[in-house]
């Protein structure tokens, strides 16, 4: 009925409509943190309580990255992704019903738990269902997944009365349940149990070919999965090579995490309000989520012509220069109380284009980073590192731009943000290395030495037949 590459695009669809559901986690507090900061508030709360609102979701996240990896190596990849509707569904219900801030805390941390399983399983299925022609766009299916969620968040938080917002929050878990549970599981999980007859079963529907014709792509799936299956070396992962790697990794995650966007988008409507601007701050906050989800395009054009290292030091400067001029902005209207004509333009133009540049390489170019910088046998351990790590810097930027704006001042925000897209931009320059058209072999000779061997380029094909294990930390 369908062809092989429409199987693999629905059954990635409605895969990442789980992701949809963590777009709409990070967005939510947007749309209706004023109305619950009022005097008319549904559940009333201080600021201070409101902004631990926004960051308990990271406590959930320090939680689940490593049982959600374990559920998937032992009941699969599909259920494991499954079992994080109900979890999201019952948060939205505990909103629904709650009348307390413990509550919403509650149900702030559940939706984190269920976050960073998400981030965990789908994009690993993602990887393992799609062939080698597509898997790049099936990738990119997941930010894109999770940009709409954060749209969908700030167009019906703004249209809608509180109790009917999460009533629509609420059917978009149902949804994926409904419409997931059809889907095949990962060749790859059957072959790892040696249920050959169920990977081939599973290969026949997402590639809509015959049992004979699946042979040969479930032959290459047994030499990978016999490769990625090796134990984890403490003295390798130690090496010089995947240690350079990862230290690489964890400076990009700090001034990835302090550019401010995954801040901006939580608190987006109170930032936009703090100001004079041209249209009010709930359509302001749409429009700022159409043009981050429509930024996201450039980097998956870009990737394998600019290479990763341009356009992460195109963004780490872009983010630099247009959060200086949001910074200079708030300073002079709101510390000085300066009236400057026709600017109300300024902070939305600014901001937009701090999510533009981020999503030029901050954002969706970390994923394949990180998958290429670090061999299959070590990626589950530097995947839980990395994610906790991603979650303690979260937690911090949430806390921190609640403080700096009101202690210092909003401007401070942007700021100090600025100032580590500077630092980041040098440090990537000097540090980060080019992973465009190199096989695994190659990007580790180049951690290793500095230089590549012209004898590792022999090694191209034996990469190639590898599947693509994705690994995604926040937005």
């Amino acid at each position: 009925m369908f062809s092989g590459t429409t199987r693999q695009i629905l059954a990635a669809s409605s895969a990442c409509i789980a992701a949809f559901t963590t777009g709409m986690t990070f967005a939510w507090s947007a749309p209706v943190l004023e109305e619950l900061l009022s005097k008319d508030s549904p559940i009333p709360m201080t600021s201070d309580e409101g902004s631990w609102m926004v960051a308990i979701i990271e406590l959930g996240n320090y939680i689940s990255p490593i049982p959600a990896g374990y559920l998937a190596s032992r009941i699969g990849r599909k259920w494991s992704l499954l079992l994080t509707g109900p979890i999201t569904a019952v948060s939205w219900i505990i909103a629904m019903y709650s009348r307390s801030v413990m509550g919403l805390f509650v149900m702030r941390s559940l939706q984190g738990f269920s976050m960073a399983a998400i981030y965990v399983i789908s994009p690993m299925y993602l990887g393992e269902i799609a062939e080698v022609s597509i898997r790049g766009t099936v990738g990119t299916l997941f930010q894109i997944s999770t940009h709409l969620g954060i749209l969908y968040t700030y167009v019906l938080g703004s249209e809608l009365s509180y109790m009917n917002y999460l009533i629509s929050s609420l059917v978009v878990p149902i949804v994926f349940m409904l419409t997931f549970i059809f889907m095949p599981e990962s060749p790859y999980y059957y072959v790892s149990k040696n249920q050959d007859e169920k990977a081939i079963e599973s290969l026949k529907w997402l590639r809509n070919r015959t049992a004979e014709e699946v042979m040969s792509e479930l032959s290459t799936i047994k030499e990978s999965t016999s490769k990625n299956v090796e134990e984890t070396n403490f003295k390798e992962f130690m090496g010089r090579s995947n240690m350079r790697a990862f230290i690489c990794i964890v400076f990009i995650v700090v001034f990835r995490s302090f550019t401010g966007v995954q801040s901006l988008i939580a608190y987006a409507n109170t930032v936009f309000a703090s100001s004079v601007t041209f249209l009010p701050p709930q359509y302001i906050s749409i429009l700022f989520a159409i043009i981050l989800l429509v930024s996201i395009f450039p980097s998956t054009y870009f990737i394998d012509r600019a290479g990763r290292r341009v356009l992460f030091l195109l963004s780490s400067v872009g983010c630099a220069v247009f959060s200086l001029i949001a910074s200079l902005y708030y300073y002079l209207t709101i510390e000085l109380g300066y009236e400057i004509p026709y600017t109300s333009w300024v902070p939305f133009i600014s901001l937009s284009m701090v999510g533009v540049f981020f999503n030029l390489g901050f954002g969706p170019l970390f994923t394949p980073l990180m998958s290429e910088y670090f061999s299959s046998n070590i990626k589950a351990v530097c995947s839980a590192i990395i994610n906790i790590w991603c979650t303690t810097l979260g937690l911090i930027s949430y806390k921190l731009f609640y403080l700096l704006n009101k202690h210092i001042g909003l401007y401070s925000n942007f700021l100090f943000g600025g100032i580590c897209c500077l630092i980041c931009t040098v440090y990537l320059y000097y540090f980060l290395l080019e992973t465009k058209g190199k096989t695994f072999n190659e990007i580790q000779y180049l951690f290793q030495h500095g230089k590549q061997d012209q004898k590792l380029k022999q090694s191209k094909n034996e990469n190639n037949n590898q599947s693509t294990e994705y690994i995604v930390t926040g937005i």
